[in-house]
């Protein structure tokens, strides 16, 4: 974890929530087209293990995070929608249970509970995966994303609507 305060008094926290590696093509941009696509599934080259990173701002007016990063519960089978080939051509994670950010806050001396907003950049799981840390903050996020990543067509686009928290 590290660190950095601004002039105004504002803390930011990088928190690692974990590790992804991904395919070389994937992070060079050379997915962005289904032809392209899956040229990504069949690249046998990946990254070496790449940081999972969320964000906690000490504000004046509350403590904010950007993204909640991933959850553990990836490594346990069936997480992952076992038919979606992304998940199984394309990503391999890391995560234990004291890389969530639940535990991360805590070691910076807060609680998940004293965190006022949590704005999501989008819903993939390594962005959203730690949502369940937070049932008294208010989410905030773009509404359009949120629908975008709903139900059967969401998990098609390669979300996991299915593990965020009821009370969302």
């Amino acid at each position: 974890m590290s660190s950095i305060l601004l002039a105004s008094g504002i803390r930011i926290h990088a928190i690692q929530t974990g590790t992804v590696a991904i395919k070389e093509l994937q992070r060079n941009g050379g997915g962005r087209s289904r032809r392209n696509l899956l040229r990504v599934f069949a690249d046998r080259r990946w990254t070496e293990p790449l940081p999972i990173l969320a964000w906690l701002i000490e504000h004046p007016e509350g403590l904010i995070v950007i993204d909640t990063g991933e959850t553990s519960r990836v490594s346990e089978p069936g997480y992952f929608t076992r038919w979606h080939p992304y998940y199984r051509f394309a990503l391999r994670e890391w995560v234990m249970p004291e890389d969530e950010i639940g535990p991360q806050i805590r070691r910076l001396g807060f609680s998940p509970d004293d965190v006022r907003w949590v704005v999501l950049s989008h819903f993939h799981t390594d962005h959203a995966g730690g949502l369940a840390h937070f049932p008294n903050s208010e989410i905030v996020c773009s509404r359009v994303d949120f629908e975008y990543s709903r139900g059967v067509v969401g998990r098609a686009r390669g979300f996991l609507p299915q593990h965020w928290p009821d009370w969302l």
